[in-house]
């Protein structure tokens, strides 16, 4: 849980008041990433990607994008801003070179850090391979190498990381949110879930280059109607009525949709772009709240959406929010083969404040995909910006009763979990009730749920090589017929599994089979460290005890499948 028409001329002419609104926003929300750790004698590269997607690998930058570099002595300590983005190569000594062949051109900067840059790719730079490099004072890093594309969109994100709910705005660039705020209309209000119907603005950068100067406004209101872009929102493609360059932005884009009729609902519904049908040209899988009616979203899941409702009530209020979280997980703990062990985590705690702006989308963060949806993350899934946080005591000895017995828990002095089966062999099929005296700050738990029994995979089998453009249908027998399945396919461009991403379909457990869409798995990087899982999805389970706002015990199952591998072994794909 915790886990060209007259609305073309509308979209880009903005009123100056807009400036500093929502447009602005898609610009300046990219310092709040910035991270400044202390100097570093030379400048060094460790990352580098679309600022919108925050796509780190196997993922082109595209000609005229806004793009940021990762790494140390990149910049000063003190964070630097341009005082007009992207008007100048360099800044507070640091600039940017970009070799393609023979052709080296200097982006365009916007800020700079000794951990992080922010910069325009000129639309002049060749496609290719590009070698990069940072200059800072004098001194200069080692070229780092990256695929340069004509078009590869990133969508920019609240909170600037690629990931939770995406810059979209109605035509009057009010934002759409999780739940309706007041005031409501124009730039920095917040006017609720999106309807089927709905023409929105989606903000992006890296639709493709324009002709003439970035630096001096050239193509701003643009539009770039030969750009092959589809629009995916819960896996129904969206009728696209404009797509090009913003009227008031250097390097953001805008793609104006229609919100379709069979569009699933939900306070997180997936929404990705795609250039082309066969390319790992795929965004950064962002969520959009949408509603049926009513601009307040209601959660995908029946049982968590009262709870839900609840929360928005005590966050748009601005208030505290204690939790009690409890889950029992069923873990994968090791590679090819699988192997597994059951653990129980117990975790308490208050949340004092909330990030500035982002109260209006919490239940995006809270709310589970949509059945039939698949989203793509880079390995963590997006969590709540949370402000303050502080732990809160729910005690620390608690019974799990379940079909292989009753086990007794003392946690450990600053321990919020502990292992139940170091071979995964505890957590059955059957009831769980976990109860507990609770603490000083919680009274008395008493929790209970259902496991499921789980699925007989059958399709991919062990050895499997996809090719990612064809997508992959999964098929299975057996387990329980009721509530939903979760497949997850993972791939990593290291052994470690620290670069790369996965992508997660929720599916009917009746249904027996699930197809997995190309440009889903075409989001993530080919090679031979990948993995394929298929399990019960997610169990919530509300639970009452005095001192809590919200209490929660969750079951999570990383699922039956095959492991990383590579050479002749496990699951590939290309």
């Amino acid at each position: 849980m915790f886990h060209k028409t007259s609305l073309h001329a509308t979209v880009l002419r903005l009123p100056e008041s807009a400036h500093h609104g929502v447009v602005r926003m898609a610009c300046v929300i990219l310092l709040a990433s910035a991270l400044i750790p202390g100097l570093s004698a030379a400048p060094v590269i460790t990352g580098m990607g679309n600022a919108g997607s925050n796509i780190l690998a196997n993922s082109p930058l595209a000609q005229g994008s806004i793009f940021i570099i990762y790494g140390t002595g990149l910049g000063p300590a003190t964070l630097a801003t341009a005082s007009s983005a992207f008007q100048t190569t360099t800044l507070s000594g640091t600039s940017i070179t970009v070799t393609v062949g023979t052709i080296t051109v200097n982006a365009l900067m916007y800020y700079t850090s000794d951990g992080q840059l922010a910069a325009l790719l000129p639309s002049s730079t060749p496609t290719g391979t590009g070698a990069f490099t940072v200059t800072y004072n004098g001194q200069t890093s080692p070229p780092v190498n990256r695929g340069i594309a004509a078009s590869n969109v990133g969508v920019f994100t609240i909170t600037s990381n690629g990931q939770g709910p995406a810059i979209v705005t109605y035509p009057d660039y009010s934002l759409v949110s999780a739940a309706k705020g007041t005031p409501c209309g124009g730039p920095n209000t917040y006017c609720g879930a999106a309807n089927p119907g709905d023409t929105l603005i989606l903000w992006a950068t890296g639709l493709g280059p324009v002709s003439g100067s970035d630096a001096a406004g050239a193509g701003l209101g643009l539009a770039m109607p030969n750009v092959p872009l589809r629009l995916f929102l819960g896996g129904v493609q969206a009728n696209i009525i404009y797509q090009g360059r913003s009227g008031c932005c250097i390097g953001e884009d805008q793609i104006v949709f229609t919100v379709p009729a069979n569009a699933p609902t939900g306070c997180a519904v997936p929404l990705v772009l795609q250039v082309g049908t066969t390319t790992n040209t795929v965004s950064n899988t962002s969520l959009l709240p949408v509603a049926t009616t009513g601009r307040n979203c209601t959660a995908t899941n029946p049982v968590q959406a009262p709870l839900i409702a609840s929360i928005m009530e005590t966050v748009m209020a601005n208030r505290p929010l204690r939790i009690g979280e409890i889950s029992l997980q069923h873990q994968l703990n090791g590679f090819n083969p699988p192997v597994y062990r059951d653990r129980a985590g117990f975790e308490f705690v208050r949340v004092t404040s909330y990030v500035p702006g982002t109260q209006p989308f919490f239940a995006t963060w809270l709310d589970e995909q949509p059945v039939g949806t698949c989203s793509v993350n880079g390995g963590t899934e997006p969590e709540p910006p949370i402000g303050g946080l502080e732990g809160i005591n729910g005690g620390s000895t608690y019974t799990v009763s379940g079909p292989n017995g009753v086990t007794p828990i003392t946690l450990p002095s600053g321990q919020s979990g502990i292992v139940l089966s170091a071979t995964g062999t505890y957590l059955i099929p059957g009831v769980y009730t976990v109860t507990g005296p609770g603490g000083p700050d919680s009274g008395p738990i008493n929790a209970s749920l259902t496991i499921p029994s789980a699925p007989r995979l059958l399709t991919p089998v062990n050895n499997s090589t996809v090719t990612r453009a064809n997508g992959l249908t999964a098929t299975w027998t057996g387990g329980s017929q009721t509530g939903n399945l979760r497949i997850r396919v993972s791939s990593y461009v290291d052994s470690e599994a620290t670069i790369g991403a996965e992508a997660i379909c929720i599916a009917p457990a009746s249904a027996g089979t699930f197809t997995i869409p190309p440009y889903v798995l075409l989001a993530l990087p080919a090679g031979g460290f990948a993995g394929f899982s298929i399990g019960p999805a997610t169990i919530s389970q509300p639970y009452s005890a005095t001192g809590l706002d919200v209490g929660i015990l969750e079951y999570r199952d990383e699922g039956v499948g095959y492991g990383f591998g590579a050479g002749t072994g496990g699951f590939r794909l290309q």
